[in-house]
């Protein structure tokens, strides 16, 4: 069995080795090689030009780097799960989740990231635009003032604030350091933006919900 060499784009290890498990012949001397990384055992695909007689997958040694053909530098890419998110997160916001999500599914943690900080800032810009009490009111330019002052003037309960604020500048992290944004910064990330969606679209619609349906049976004034 060969191996190849190539950064995982599942663990992201650099330069590790792959254990070649299987190959497909895709015609025009063009196979595809299923590689298992040594390093997590998660497996990928990568594309191998070889008009050899022999299947890649019984040739010895490194392939693609030495006599054995030529191997794409890059991974075939792997179609990534859509979310179904709730009705009542706004579709833009909704939007730029499910974009942060999928760059996470391709392994692009620090796009990731970024794109989850750009979701906590244009929801709390949507709070400014359909609260009415903050009508008249100008956002601060900055993310985490924006969600400070939000937290201020009580239009976001305390805990609300504190989620907001982890999110915003792990995010920030993503966006601006210079260290490599990990895969599991990005799934905790993700959980943070998620869980912030949650108590600010989710949860309150539910209770709208509910409440809507007390006052129709006459088990609740309306306010």
């Amino acid at each position: 069995m060969g191996f190849i060499v190539r950064d995982c784009v599942r663990c992201g290890t650099k330069s590790v080795q792959h254990s070649v498990s299987g190959s497909t012949y895709q015609g025009e001397n063009r196979w595809e090689l299923f590689c298992v990384c040594n390093r997590c055992t998660k497996s990928s695909i990568y594309v191998f030009h070889y008009g050899g007689n022999k299947n890649p997958h019984d040739l010895p040694g490194q392939l693609g780097d030495g006599d054995y053909g030529q191997l794409d530098n890059v991974a075939v890419k792997i179609a990534t799960t859509s979310l179904d998110l709730a009705a009542s997160i706004p579709e833009r916001i909704a939007g730029l989740f499910r974009e942060a999500n999928e760059c996470r599914q391709m392994t692009w943690y620090e796009a990731a990231g970024a794109m989850y900080r750009k979701t906590v800032d244009v929801a709390t810009k949507h709070i400014y635009a359909t609260d009415g009490r903050l009508t008249g009111k100008i956002p601060a330019d900055a993310l985490r003032v924006r969600i400070k002052s939000l937290g201020e003037m009580k239009i976001l309960e305390p805990d609300i604030v504190e989620v907001a604020d982890v999110a915003a500048l792990d995010g920030n992290d993503a966006a601006h350091d210079i260290d490599p944004y990990t895969a599991d910064e990005a799934e905790a990330l993700e959980y943070l933006t998620m869980d912030l969606l949650d108590r600010l679209f989710v949860r309150p619609a539910r209770l709208a919900e509910v409440r809507a349906k007390q006052i129709l049976a006459g088990q609740r004034k309306p306010a």
